[in-house]
């Protein structure tokens, strides 16, 4: 070997070892860029493909009426997923699987095929879909994990109060939006182990965080009450030819909302076949042009301030003339004169145009405020309105007379009801609320609070209310009167804004608001009809329908007539549960009261009221009828779970639930011999 053979030898050498060198400190940097930087990275990825996490959905919490009346609840049932890489034959599965899940087989076999280690499938598998699935056989990576979604029993019962879920168990309207967080509860999970197919290694176990179920809400709403509502409100509408309208009932010594109605109202369970304009809770995200049913609050500002007593006086002519523009009365001949009293009885918008004037804008503007009329009352609802008058700075005279008789300002009809409630309860304001108290999972109970606050003197609003009195004793109101009840209320007929600006040719809004009864007001209502065919005017479209309601619900409600004391005109329910509606009625007729049965069957399983309870008679008692079986274990079948607990005591029997919604399958069968004091196991299904 020479020389410069051993010489190249030696530079090629050099240069191997060189590149060698090169490749290796790449290699170490790479390795201490993995180690150092990016390590955590990596051991998340790895620690993603080791494991399969599974989202245990939580159980929301039940929304019920004031009495325990179930509104809205959890349905049970499975929600079914799959892990693709344990997936042996995706076709097959999904030609097997489409059918009784209604997916698509094309999209379910894309699904299956895919190179996710978990995915769900379907959710809302009722059991019947769930024994098909088990019935094709073991499927390696397929399975079910339990899942429940949201039904409402009474259908659109208070629907556009109550609201609706979405797809994910979020609240989206309603009720089940303003309490969604405390109603939604948090989710738990569900960790296994995988090996890199994504087949489970049970030989490592698995972490299981269970999910903790939202508090229920017990509400203020009641269901009679707002069956009343909705009825007498869709007969007015449908009787007037009517483009809707609203109806809204409230506990006037505590801001209660008993019943919360417009027409049409939407339905919660089938939420999507509804625009979201069906979803605006009227009552609370409109603001109308109220018309007179104003001039209580016009009223209260005016006495509060000195500027008129009951004894005020003005010579109404029919008209008066404002910054050059007439106004005139609704009778254009006038009132003659007129004392302040008879001024609301006869709504009377000269006296009150002059009244408003001769208030003055920083108080009028003040009085707003205080009532709560130019700024949100705070309801635990949704998307409240505020209400619209001119700007303080700008508002004339004429601003000033019209909004004196409820033109040229705009409230919610949620406004109006808080303001006139003053009148009801000697001068004190109550925020308007639905919630009564959160029912929590452990079984207590917390109360919610709302504010409340006095705006005037019990002096100011006797002397309203005595006004109020005047307008169904011998005013406008006349047509709102409940036969043996004093009434306090004012009627109004306002023309409809239209959205170019003025007012709707012929469009009016007939309106009545009023409670009762005097003097210790037990309820509070307001109905509003859009736009009626023929009669308009509040006093002839609206005050019916409240005498009506009013009347329902006093004898609901058990309230004696004026002058009639409790222990001389009360009765006691009957026992009915168990009878047939032959023997119930004859039970009930004998007891001097009125029967109202609803559903299918020869057995009554619940009755309203309770037996026992002291009520007025000739009141109503409402009951359910279902399939019967007088002999051993009773049918329980077709009930919610309250009737099924209520009709299994008093046949004697135990009863354990199992799922939500309504009963679809008992155990033992009804007709069973089965000793008294046993357990019957009842399967609850939503209602169809």
């Amino acid at each position: 070997m020479n020389r410069s053979f051993r010489k190249q030898l030696g530079a090629r050498s050099m240069a191997v070892i060189l590149i060698v060198g090169v490749i290796a400190a790449a290699l170490i940097v790479r390795l201490v860029y993995w180690q150092l930087l990016d390590g955590g990275n990596l051991s998340r990825a790895a620690l993603a493909e080791q494991f399969a996490h599974i989202t245990l959905p939580p159980e929301r919490g039940v929304i019920t009426d004031r009495n325990g009346n179930l509104l809205a609840l959890e349905q049970s049932g499975d929600a079914l997923y799959a892990m693709p890489h344990s997936i042996k034959d995706p076709a097959t599965l999904a030609k097997a699987l489409a059918p009784i899940i209604g997916v698509p087989e094309g999209n379910l076999q894309t699904e299956l095929s895919s190179k996710q280690a978990f995915l769900w499938l379907s959710y809302r598998i009722t059991a019947a879909q769930a024994a098909k699935i088990e019935a094709l056989g073991a499927y390696d990576g397929l399975g079910l994990e339990p899942d429940s979604w949201r039904t409402y029993p009474d259908g659109n019962l208070a629907g556009a109060a109550i609201g609706f879920v979405g797809v994910d168990q979020q609240g989206l309207a309603g009720i089940e939006e303003s309490y969604n967080k405390q109603l939604a509860g948090r989710p738990g999970a569900e960790i296994i182990r995988v090996d890199a197919l994504g087949n489970q290694l049970p030989q490592f176990g698995m972490h299981f965080q269970p999910a903790t179920p939202g508090d229920g809400l017990r509400t203020t709403l009641d269901s009679a009450i707002q069956t009343f509502a909705q009825q007498d409100l869709a007969a007015a509408v449908k009787a007037h030819h009517a483009k809707g309208g609203r109806i809204l009932v409230l506990d006037p010594s505590t801001g209660a909302i008993l019943a919360i109605a417009q027409y049409p109202e939407p339905s919660p369970g089938n939420w999507q076949h509804f625009s979201m304009n069906a979803w605006v809770d009227q009552p609370v995200e409109y603001a109308f042009e109220p018309g007179s049913t104003i001039k209580p609050f016009t009223a209260s500002a005016v006495l509060a301030a000195g500027v008129a007593t009951p004894q005020w006086k003005i010579d109404d002519t029919g008209s008066i003339v404002v910054d050059g523009i007439r106004i005139y009365d609704w009778i254009k001949a006038g009132f003659g004169v007129i004392n302040f009293d008879t001024a609301l009885a006869e709504s009377s918008d000269v006296a009150f145009g002059q009244l408003a004037m001769d208030l003055g804008v920083n108080r009028y503007y003040a009085a707003l405020h205080l009532f709560h009329m130019d700024r949100p009352t705070g309801v635990d609802l949704p998307g409240e309105a505020s209400g619209i008058a001119p700007p303080k700075a700008q508002a004339t005279q004429l601003d000033m007379a019209e909004m004196g008789f409820g033109q040229t300002i705009a409230v919610t009809p949620l406004q109006l009801v808080a303001a006139v409630t003053t009148a009801a309860d000697g001068g004190i304001w109550h925020t308007p609320h639905v919630g009564a108290a959160l029912l929590l999972p452990n079984g207590a109970t917390q109360r919610l609070t709302f504010p409340s606050q006095r705006v005037e003197t019990t002096k100011v609003s006797r002397e309203v209310q005595t006004a109020m009195l005047d307008v169904v004793a011998h005013g406008t109101g006349n047509l709102a009167a409940v036969k043996g009840y004093t009434i306090a209320g004012k009627t109004g007929t306002a023309n409809v804004v239209s959205n170019t600006g003025g007012f709707k040719s012929g469009d009016f809004l007939a309106s009545f608001i009023g409670y009762g009864p005097v003097p210790n007001p037990k309820v509070l209502t307001l109905v509003q009809i859009d736009d009626p065919i023929g009669q308009f005017y509040g006093g002839d479209v609206a005050a019916p329908v409240f005498s009506q309601l009013m009347g329902q619900i006093f004898t609901y409600l058990g309230i004696p007539p004026s002058g009639a004391t409790l222990h001389q005109t009360t009765v006691q329910t009957p026992k009915l549960l168990g009878l047939s509606l032959a023997d119930a009625s004859l039970r009930v007729e004998k007891a001097g009261l009125l029967l109202s049965p609803s559903g299918s069957g020869s057995r009554i399983v619940s009755q309203s009221p309770a037996p026992g309870q002291q009520i007025l008679p000739g009141a109503t008692l409402t009951v359910k009828l279902a399939g019967a079986s007088q002999q051993g274990v009773p049918d329980l079948l077709g009930l919610t779970s309250q009737q099924v607990y209520q009709s299994a005591a008093h046949f004697g029997y135990a009863v354990e639930l199992k799922g939500s919604g309504v009963s679809v399958q008992q155990s033992p069968a009804a007709g069973t011999s089965l000793a008294k004091g046993k357990t019957v196991v009842v399967y609850l299904s939503p209602p169809p």
